[in-house]
């Protein structure tokens, strides 16, 4: 069995982003969304990133979460080049490595809380009886010990997205990725689900990039990144 390409010299950098390209085609023309971006996220830090709508924030994190393939350019987690990664390996880091958590919920509405939060942890193969242990504790750190039997469609929006912000975490990775996760949400509400984010993210010494529109929130993380042209300027 090959072994993984890891480089030590890396061990704290979760993410790193050089040499990024990718073009779309729209309406017979050849759009650039990135131009040579490159971007580092090391463990223990929360980056901001903003733009303006369209500047291609949420491909970004897709392909730094490796859902999306760019045209060019190197993608590292965990010191590990992913490139050239298989499908299937590219599957199992990003389940093992990454969490994600976006503007709305996608909590699957026939199953509760806990059920939802236990998900990642089952199809890892760990058994029912401690991923429903593990999902139960993580909610309850979120302050939803008595919701855990509740189905999406009987939790508030902000009970939602703690739920989303749990699944995200349950599987211990060590790059969180965040695309609006406060977006959809009142101002008080969103201050909420954002302080138990920031406090989930600083205790287990993890790399965050958020993605978000609201500066006042941005400005509260260690650094904030601006997309504008096709590359990342500090904001």
């Amino acid at each position: 069995m090959r072994a993984k390409e890891t480089n030590p010299m890396e061990e704290d950098v979760l993410l790193r982003i050089t040499g990024l390209s990718k073009t779309f085609e729209q309406g017979g023309r050849s759009l650039a969304i990135f131009k040579n971006l490159e971007l580092k996220i090391e463990a223990g830090e929360i980056a901001a990133l903003v733009g303006p709508s369209g500047a291609g924030k949420s491909t970004l994190m897709q392909i730094a979460g490796l859902l999306d393939r760019p045209d060019a350019g190197s993608i590292r987690i965990g010191g590990q080049e992913a490139q050239g990664l298989s499908d299937g390996a590219r599957t199992r880091l990003r389940r093992d490595a990454i969490g994600f958590v976006y503007q709305f919920h996608h909590l699957l509405p026939e199953f509760t809380a806990l059920e939802n939060v236990a998900m990642p942890q089952i199809i890892r193969g760990v058994s029912r009886r401690h991923a429903h242990a593990k999902a139960g504790d993580l909610l309850a750190s979120m302050g939803l010990a008595e919701r855990l039997d509740h189905r999406p469609a009987r939790l508030s929006g902000g009970e939602q997205q703690r739920v989303a912000i749990a699944r995200a975490l349950v599987n211990d990775p060590r790059l969180l990725l965040a695309d609006e996760p406060t977006g959809n949400l009142d101002p008080g509400t969103s201050a909420g689900v954002f302080e138990i984010l920031m406090r989930h993210v600083r205790e287990r010494n993890i790399g965050a990039l958020i993605a978000t529109h609201n500066i006042q929130l941005a400005d509260r993380m260690d650094r904030v990144l601006e997309l504008r042209a096709g590359k990342l300027e500090p904001f």
